[in-house]
C-alpha cells in the first residue's frame, strides 16, 4: 500500500466521522467503505465502522469490526466499544470480561470503569455497581458520578444512603434532577414536607417537567392535600395531553373522590389514545364493577 493510499483512506475516514457526528449515516457508511477498501488494517477505520454498525443495531457486524481492530492494536476505547456491542446483544458475561480487561490494562481509563458500573447496574449486580461507582468517585468525584451512585442506591431502596450521597454535591450546584432525586428519597423516607420542598425546587428549575410535577402531585395526595395534587395532575395533562398515564392518574384521583363521571371521562380519553393501556383498563373494569353493584342495590 502506498503512502498516498493510506492518506486517502485517512481522509475518507475523517470525512465519514464528520458525517456520522451530523447523523448523516448513509454518507458516513459510504466514506467508511471507501476508507476500508484502501486500508483494511487501519484500526481507526475499523473502530469507526464498528460504531456505525452498532448505531444501525447490526451488533454482529459491529462486534466483528471491533474485534478486527483489537487484533491489530489494543486500545481502551476499542475494548469498551466491543463490550458495549456485546452488552447490546445480550452477551453480558463476555461484555463484562471486555470491560474488566479494559480496566485492568488501562486503569486510568475512566470510561471503562463507568461502562463496568453501568453493566453491573443493568444486570442487577447492584452491590458490585456500588463498589465500582465508589471506586470511580474516589478518583473523579464529579456530580454526575455521584448521581449515578445515588440512582443505584435508589434501585436498592437504600433511601438514606442515596440522600446522604446527594449531600456531597454542593448546594449551589443542585440542578432540577438533583432536587428531584432528593425529593424521591424524602418521599420514601416519609419526610413529606421535605419531599414537597424538593419537588417544588426541581420544578423551579424545570417547570415543564411532568415527572417532577407527577411526584409533587403524588406527595400532596399522600398527605391528604387532594386539591393541590389534582391541580398539578391537571397541569400535567395540559403539558402532555397525549400521555395516557397522566390522564389515567387523573381518573384515579377523581375515582377516589367519588366523582365517577369525571373519572370515566378521563379513562375514556386515556383509552382513546392507547386502547391497550393496562392501568386504564384495570380502572375501567373496576368502575364497571362499581356500576354493577349500584344497579344491584337499586
Amino acid at each position: 500500500m502506498t503512502t498516498m493510499e493510506k492518506e486517502k483512506a485517512i481522509a475518507f475516514n475523517n470525512e465519514g466521522a464528520r458525517h456520522f457526528l451530523k447523523q448523516n449515516f448513509e454518507k458516513a457508511a459510504e466514506c467508511y467503505d471507501k476508507a476500508y477498501e484502501l486500508d483494511s488494517k487501519n484500526t481507526s477505520i475499523l473502530n469507526n465502522m464498528g460504531l456505525y454498525y452498532q448505531q444501525q443495531k447490526d451488533y454482529d457486524k459491529a462486534i466483528l469490526f471491533f474485534e478486527k481492530a483489537i487484533q491489530i492494536e489494543i486500545k481502551p476505547h476499542f475494548l469498551v466499544n466491543l463490550g458495549n456491542a456485546l452488552s447490546m446483544k445480550g452477551k453480558y458475561a463476555i461484555a463484562w470480561d471486555k470491560f474488566s480487561e479494559a480496566v485492568e490494562r488501562f486503569p486510568e481509563h475512566q470510561n471503562a470503569k463507568i461502562s463496568l458500573a453501568k453493566l453491573a447496574t443493568h444486570i442487577n449486580e447492584l452491590e458490585k455497581a456500588v463498589q465500582i461507582w465508589k471506586s470511580i468517585i474516589e478518583e473523579h468525584p464529579t456530580d454526575q458520578n455521584l448521581i449515578q451512585l445515588v440512582k443505584v442506591f435508589m434501585r436498592m431502596n437504600h433511601w438514606e444512603e442515596a440522600r446522604q450521597t446527594l449531600t456531597s454535591i454542593p448546594p449551589n450546584y443542585w440542578t432540577g434532577l438533583v432536587w428531584f432525586l432528593a425529593g424521591q428519597c424524602e418521599f420514601h423516607l416519609k419526610n413529606y414536607g421535605f419531599a414537597i420542598k424538593s419537588f417544588k425546587s426541581a420544578l423551579a428549575e424545570e417547570p415543564d417537567n411532568t415527572s417532577y410535577r407527577h411526584y409533587l402531585a403524588m406527595t400532596f395526595l399522600a398527605v391528604g392535600q387532594v386539591s393541590e395534587g389534582l391541580d398539578h395532575l391537571i397541569k400535567n395533562s395540559r403539558l402532555e395531553p397525549d400521555n395516557p398515564a397522566i390522564l389515567t392518574d387523573l381518573a384515579v384521583v377523581y375515582l377516589s373522590k367519588g366523582e365517577f363521571e369525571m373519572a370515566k371521562n378521563w379513562l375514556n380519553k386515556a383509552l382513546d389514545l392507547d386502547p391497550s393501556f393496562e392501568k386504564a383498563l384495570h380502572y375501567k373494569s373496576k368502575m364497571k364493577q362499581i356500576d354493577s353493584g349500584k344497579q344491584e342495590q337499586n
